[in-house]
């Protein structure tokens, strides 16, 4: 397993703004990881499409490439075009070096950040007393210190965001803010067998959240976990392969569900917070 995106697969989200509106998210700059696939993909189409501007992080150039292109928004030189601007970043978030220069540069560029989705991550299951400590230290290092890491080098400019007044652009929300999401899963929450390693890391991405909320809620700065159940992915698609049941990806939660309630929860007025949401599938077929 290498660190790869949370979910794998080509699914583009949604090229129109929300409600219609193009720009609802206007004047914002955006850091999505695992944006070369599934959940996190989805999320950087849909917010670049509301007008933010969506640095897409992920470690498969190609795919990011064709997520710009299909978005609209601006190739690897940072022309815009369409409603916001999508600019594809080849990252490996366990790349501590690779990811200081990521935050040096997108500060020296955009002076502040409001918006960080982490949806990047790797997984593996084994028993207890068949799991492999490698591949323990290969999940840590992609779901817990590489997230971290990037949270981190990242928090001046989501300080700066918080901090500024809001832009006279058009459409625009009044009080831009910077909130942190984190993609979690119900593993973060209930451990099931045969998931101790995956589900550790989930765990403790809880709690850096849960941390990190009481850290900087005073700076204006909204951090929320998302506890999601199955969704449509390529990945889920394997694991009910596994498990040996039929695979019906309509009964699943869908990327854009997620990407929908990522814009929701950066529209929420500043005057409130959510702190943790749990999202499932309305009728289940595991």
């Amino acid at each position: 397993m290498t660190a790869a995106d949370k979910d794998t697969g080509p699914p583009a989200g949604r090229v129109a703004g929300a409600a219609g509106n193009t720009r609802l998210l206007a004047g914002r700059v955006a850091v999505v990881t695992g944006a070369s696939s599934g959940i996190g993909r989805a999320v950087a189409a849909r917010l670049a499409a509301d007008g933010a501007t969506v640095l897409a992080l992920g470690r498969d150039q190609a795919r990011l490439d064709a997520l710009a292109k299909e978005a609209g928004a601006a190739t690897t030189d940072g022309a815009a075009s369409g409603a916001g601007t999508l600019v594809p970043v080849r990252l490996d978030l366990t790349d501590t070096a690779a990811v200081d220069r990521f935050a040096a540069d997108t500060a020296s560029r955009y002076g502040r950040v409001h918006l960080l989705v982490h949806s990047a991550g790797g997984y593996l299951t084994s028993r207890v007393e068949d799991a492999s400590v490698d591949d323990f230290d290969t999940q840590y290092a992609a779901n817990v210190r590489g997230p971290f890491a990037l949270t981190q080098r990242l928090l001046p400019a989501l300080r700066a965001a918080a901090s500024e007044s809001a832009p006279e652009t058009s459409g625009a929300a009044e009080e831009p803010g910077a909130d942190v999401i984190v993609m979690n899963s119900s593993q973060g929450v209930r451990a099931g067998a045969g998931t101790s390693q995956f589900a550790a890391t989930q765990h403790a991405m809880r709690a850096v959240a849960d941390s990190l909320r009481q850290e900087v809620n005073a700076d204006g700065i909204r951090v929320v976990t998302l506890h999601l159940g199955r969704t449509a992915t390529p990945r889920q698609e394997t694991i009910f392969l596994r498990e040996g049941r039929p695979y019906r990806p309509e009964l699943l939660i869908q990327a854009d569900d997620v990407a929908d309630l990522v814009t929701y929860l950066t529209r929420l007025p500043r005057t409130a917070e959510i702190t943790e949401l749990h999202l499932r599938p309305a009728k289940k077929s595991y």
